[in-house]
């Protein structure tokens, strides 16, 4: 379900005051300088990030060549314990807008995530870790990109969108969370079949919310896939749990899903 105002009474939408994505949105100063930003080195400026060092116990599973640049999956793990990591950032290092995603996890989280992003050409996939106590490392990976994924051909076509969910426990407390929400996704670089750019339009929030409280705050720039897909990793998370996604995008659609942990 898509809509230009958040519906009042709405259970999903209970333990958020109205407009909560909105007015984050714009509490974060950082956000726009970083999602605008050309270059990476411009982007960890803003991201205060500069000098940031690499850590061998941070993987980054992504192919070493992608085919199609405009769905390529990536996941991100961090050893570390759930807790111990406030944000994980995503960066593609040769896009036009190096800054992919950012993540804010919660107490309950684990620092390992799956998503699917657009690389324009070949270039280096960045994950940069924030510890609890502030400490920043970081991971790279060198991905070879055959077909530009951020520039194809799309049509501008009406908006309909849904979103699918399924939460299933992997042991006795921890719950792995599937998200799919259709979504064009669309960069403002494409043409259309007459030549024209077709208009920028992507989702940029996203939150997570277990049991009333928000455990993933995300917000998203222009590379993340087409019909965007995450999983994330839950802990002290047990079935008959409620898990509710909420969404906003950049021309003021939001959207809502809500799923019960199941055996």
């Amino acid at each position: 379900m898509q809509r230009r105002t958040l519906l009042k009474g709405l259970l999903v939408w209970a333990t958020l005051p109205l407009g909560f994505l909105a007015d984050k949105l714009h509490a974060a100063p950082w956000f726009a300088k970083a999602f605008e930003a050309t270059k990476t080195a411009d982007v960890m400026g803003a991201l205060q990030a500069s000098a940031v060092p690499l850590a061998s116990e941070i993987q980054i599973d992504a192919p070493q060549k992608a085919e199609n640049g405009a769905v390529v999956q990536v996941e991100i793990t961090s050893p570390a314990a759930a807790g111990t990591v406030n944000s994980i950032r995503l960066l593609a290092d040769a896009n036009p807008t190096p800054l992919v995603a950012s993540f804010e996890f919660g107490k309950q989280v684990m620092p390992k995530l799956v998503t699917r992003i657009k690389l324009a050409q070949s270039g280096e996939i960045i994950a940069l870790v924030q510890q609890s106590a502030g400490q920043l490392q970081q991971q790279r990976r060198q991905v070879i990109v055959l077909e530009d994924g951020c520039a194809s051909n799309e049509r501008d076509e009406p908006f309909a969108s849904s979103i699918k969910m399924r939460a299933r426990p992997l042991d006795a407390d921890l719950v792995e969370l599937k998200i799919i929400i259709l979504h064009p996704m669309r960069t403002g670089r494409s043409k259309g079949d007459d030549g024209q750019l077709v208009p920028a339009h992507f989702m940029q929030m996203m939150q997570v919310v277990l049991n009333g409280q928000v455990v993933v705050d995300a917000q998203t720039g222009t590379a993340i896939s087409r019909n965007p897909y995450f999983t994330f990793y839950l802990r002290d998370t047990k079935v008959g749990d409620v898990i509710t996604v909420n969404w906003q995008d950049n021309r003021g659609y939001e959207g809502h899903g809500q799923v019960t942990v199941s055996a």
